[in-house]
């Protein structure tokens, strides 16, 4: 007994703060943002999130429920949380950062259900324990392997297969593998307009996941963990015409290996250690009649991760640790320096590409090494946790300025330190009522991408942002609970394309940009019966930003000022019957006012009005999720239907126009889609 227990602090040391799950339901136990101290922190168990509609049983794709969360773009995959785009929130599993948690076209996350124990978004205010991101947080928890025998399950759907599978081995370890492969681009590819397959093309990809367990003693154990994750995708036209890309590919692929060692001392204190090793590949190309861009760069990390936690008294906690992250790159970039657009960029969908060629090979080391420590404070129905975190980056590139014939190349270094001071405040004023704030500072080095000497600066430092957030958890009983939360994130320093028409060498990125998201959410869960329950989360947000030097803000691109989703899910006679409803306001595009001839391309090129003044039609869908349960001795079949988009609403997801820019017409996203599948557990 005291071993298993032994086991499972080991897991809670290892982990996220989430709560210890018996061994009969270890496997299927998943932890969504579980109740923490986490200020913004929404908490839905996985019994509800699995069986959502919209998410096909993906824990990741779950998250898209959550308040605070915008809705993606067709074929985006990104998380918007709060006003942060995908590449300002960080993501990570078992202490590893990774760089997607979903794959392109947003179908699937990277990381399969079967493997996670835990996952916890947190929108902002979090610890000193995590950083480099100016917004969010995901944080990932692998499942623990079964304690006797084997578990597993199989998945069949239009989308994917997957599997996920966990078995003990001697002396209290145990193995635990999951994954998928995805093959809707067969599927689907031709059932779609050629536009809405230019805007979203559909991606090729797959995914694995594996974890051995090795118990050294009964409190000290050591954990071999490996990721992969990849992806493709490719759209090929004989018309090369200004509304229709001849070809675009792109490729992105990521690896991480880590072993985590991990103890609990007799005193109950516990240390915590990973490092571990990546690789990194992103790929894309583009090409519109003569003219072609693309882009490549290859990434190696090394990351360590160490964290001691001391339990000085009953109401005292210190926690010291340790977490950096080395990325060395190499980049290739040709073709026009606006392509790929950036956030803030103006353009329209059709337009030609423009500017004249260019082309880059570089390569770039990005460091941060930031020491952090922890304090819990525990008096009466106060927790008070102060943190401290200094972040010191450290920021490389072979070149300092673009290629000029024989003169020899310069390259740059620089170090800057950061602190980073953060606070959470949290008060029980009943049983049923909690209140929490918390602030701190935030900061994010540069992309590799950002650093060429041609199409970026190698100059770019450090960007900052503050958080501050202020929360209510109620429960008013009868299986009802009411989370509203106010949050404000102002940001400075950020990168953005240099404004000026001819920049200087060295400067087509600039660190002048401002930004600041703030508003309000709610979340209203609701199970008045063990059979029935659901949840309504809501959130009305403003996201924007600007140039330092203007004196107005623009929505960002991303924007959605109002966000409802409604679920419902009700099980009678081994049937799980679900609906979800979803409204959001769509994304801000900029208005074409006119055209003009380009003669050294004969091309039309758009003329803009005011930036981001002009939206996307509001968007609504309804999904419905069937499944039925049938049990015989160990082994449960599930089959499921769900029907995304019930209605056959045609959402309008981008604005199109035609090649003289004088008429605009709709791409809308996915028809009604009916996605049939068989589960298999045992």
């Amino acid at each position: 007994m005291r071993a298993r227990a032994s086991l499972f602090a080991l897991a809670m040391l290892a982990t996220a703060p989430i709560r210890i799950v018996t061994a009969a339901e270890r496997y299927e136990t998943i932890v969504i943002a579980p109740p923490s101290e986490e200020a913004g922190e929404a908490g839905l168990p996985a019994s509800e999130l699995r069986q959502a509609p919209g998410a096909q049983g993906d824990a990741g794709k779950a998250l898209e429920n959550l308040p605070g969360v915008a809705r993606p773009a067709l074929g985006g995959g990104e998380l918007v949380v709060w006003g942060a785009t995908a590449e300002e929130t960080r993501v990570v599993v078992d202490g590893m950062e990774i760089p997607a948690l979903y794959h392109l076209g947003g179908l699937r996350s990277t990381v399969h259900t079967g493997f996670v124990r835990s996952l916890a978004l947190v929108p902002g205010g979090y610890g000193a324990d995590h950083g480099r991101g100016l917004g969010g947080l995901v944080r990932i928890a692998s499942r623990e392997p079964p304690v006797e025998r084997y578990q597993g399950e199989a998945d069949v759907d239009i989308l994917d297969a997957s599997f996920a599978a966990g078995a003990a081995v001697e002396n209290g370890g145990g193995l635990l593998a999951a994954g998928r492969f995805g093959y809707l681009d067969r599927l689907l590819g031709d059932a779609l307009s050629a536009d809405t397959r230019r805007l979203s093309p559909l991606p090729r990809y797959h995914d694995f996941q594996g974890k051995l367990v090795l118990p050294l003693r009964d409190d000290e154990r050591v954990e071999i963990i490996f990721l992969t994750s990849a992806d493709s995708s490719a759209i090929t036209s004989n018309n090369a015409s200004p509304s229709s890309v001849a070809d675009q590919a792109q490729d992105r692929s990521f690896s991480r290996l880590g072993i985590r060692y991990a103890r609990v001392l007799p005193d109950g204190s516990g240390v915590s250690l990973i490092p571990f090793v990546g690789w990194d590949h992103t790929r894309r190309s583009q090409t519109a009649g003569l003219v072609q861009a693309s882009e490549s760069i290859d990434s190696t990390v090394l990351g360590l991760r160490g964290e001691f936690i001391a339990l000085l008294s009953s109401r005292l906690t210190l926690t010291l640790g340790f977490d950096g992250l080395v990325t060395r790159s190499t980049a290739q970039r040709a073709g026009s320096a606006t392509l790929p657009p950036r956030e803030g960029d103006i353009v329209a969908f059709g337009q030609p590409i423009s500017g004249g060629a260019s082309g880059d090979a570089w390569s770039t080391g990005i460091a941060n090494l930031a020491p952090y420590a922890w304090l819990e404070i525990t008096r009466g129905r106060w927790r008070i946790r102060p943190s401290f975190r200094l972040d010191g980056d450290v920021i490389s590139t072979n070149r300092s300025a673009p290629p000029n014939g024989v003169t020899p190349q310069v390259g740059t270094s620089r170090l800057s330190w950061s602190p980073a001071p953060r606070l959470t405040v949290e008060h029980q004023t009943r049983a049923w009522l909690r209140e929490i704030m918390a602030m701190g500072l935030y900061h994010q080095a540069p992309a590799p991408a950002d650093l060429s000497a041609v199409f970026g600066s190698p100059s770019l430092g450090v960007e900052h942002a503050l958080h501050a957030v202020a929360g209510v958890d109620t429960d008013l009983g009868h299986g009802l609970s009411v989370q509203p939360t106010l949050f404000y994130r102002r940001m400075w320093g950020l990168v953005m394309r240099n404004p000026d028409p001819s920049p200087p060498l060295a400067h087509a990125l600039v660190q002048d940009g401002v930004g600041r998201a703030y508003g309000a959410q709610v979340l209203l869960r609701f199970a008045p019966h063990p059979a029935v329950f659901g949840w309504v989360a809501y959130t009305l947000s403003r996201s924007e930003r600007r140039y330092d030097s203007e004196s107005s803000y623009r929505p960002l691109d991303q924007d959605q000022t109002h966000l409802l989703t409604a679920v419902g899910n009700t099980a009678f006679r081994g049937f799980v019957l679900g609906l979800r409803f979803r409204v959001a306001t769509g994304m801000p595009r900029t208005p074409v006012i006119g055209s003009y001839l380009d003669t050294t391309t004969g091309q039309y090129q758009p003329i803009f009005g005011q930036q981001n003044s002009i939206r996307l039609p509001v968007f609504y869908a309804l999904d419905l999720r069937i499944e039925k349960r049938f049990h015989r001795r160990s082994v449960e079949v599930v089959p499921y239907l769900e029907v995304l988009n019930l209605t056959n609403h045609a959402n309008v997801e981008e604005f199109a126009y035609d090649e003289q820019f004088a008429s605009r017409s709709n791409i809308t996203g996915l028809p009604i889609l009916a996605v049939a599948g068989l589960s298999i557990r045992f």
